[in-house]
């Protein structure tokens, strides 16, 4: 009997109105699925041509790895709760917490390195050919992952399953393990290194390419480039040996970014964080 008075004062299921629920999971579902086909595919295409295995490329495709892992975990997880709860249990909800954390911190790890990587091949580009190796940019992207999976191992710890019973059923949700407020310096210590930091070092960065670009013009003759660099590093002309692949590399180098900071410059009224646009 007391079980029955309970029921009858209990508020139904909270859902959400059909339409919002069809419209809700089509954007997921198309969101997702291009992003995914699109990461999948700069994958491929970078992995299964020699030529494109580059350091930049191996940054690119961590980041599109690690853009997987946001796609996979974090969008198509959500169409379960948009219609019902959460459904994928108590190791799901640690999993998914984990995978979501982990894609996001590696893609502002990724992006960093990719800054930082040009900076190098453009404001230093006789220095670039030793430093910006293939095998480097590999080892720089195993210590980012092994770095940030370790790192992102406290989510294990700190989300848990709650249960809320309505009249007609019960609600599963997966989220925090105690208060909110309890996360605010874990918050905190995640935006200053995963955000904070990487913005900060791009817009730096940044900054002293636009000002070599800008500053010295790249001459449209291979040559003149050559007696430029000489000229610039104080050397005799014959004494510098600059590779064809390493003239290429630089001014393939500096023509990307003129076009990333243009495309700054061009969006910078409409995106609200500079980070996201003059970094990917």
């Amino acid at each position: 009997m007391n079980d029955t008075g309970i029921n009858h004062t209990l508020d139904n299921m909270p859902q959400n109105a059909l339409k919002v629920q069809v419209v809700t999971i089509f954007l997921v579902l198309l969101i997702c699925g291009v992003g995914i086909a699109g990461n999948i595919m700069v994958v491929l295409v970078v992995l299964r041509t020699k030529h494109m295995m580059t350091p930049t490329n191996c940054y690119l495709v961590s980041l599109a790895i690690a853009d997987l892992i946001v796609l996979l975990a974090a969008g198509l997880p959500n169409i379960s709760e948009v219609v019902a709860s959460w459904v994928y249990g108590y190791v799901g909800c640690l999993v998914i917490t984990y995978l979501q954390y982990l894609g996001i911190n590696i893609s502002a790890c990724s992006i960093t390195a990719f800054t930082v990587e040009r900076y190098i091949a453009i404001c230093h580009s006789i220095k670039a050919q030793f430093i910006c190796t293939v095998s480097r940019a590999k080892k720089i992207i195993g210590f980012v992952w092994l770095f940030t999976s370790m790192y992102c191992v406290m989510w294990f710890f700190l989300v848990d399953i709650t249960e809320v019973k309505f009249a007609d059923g019960i609600q599963v949700n997966c989220g925090y393990r105690v208060s909110r407020n309890l996360y605010t310096p874990i918050y905190f210590f995640d935006f200053t290194i995963f955000y904070v930091i990487p913005l900060v070092l791009a817009t730096v960065l940044y900054g002293l390419i636009a000002r070599i670009l800008f500053m010295n013009p790249l001459p449209s003759n291979p040559q003149d480039l050559s007696r430029m660099s000489s000229k610039h590093y104080g050397k005799p002309y014959n004494s510098i040996k600059l590779s064809c692949k390493g003239n290429k590399n630089t001014v393939s180098s500096r023509k990307q970014v003129s076009r990333i900071l243009y495309l700054c410059a061009f969006t910078h009224k409409r995106f609200p964080s500079p980070f996201m646009v003059c970094t990917v």
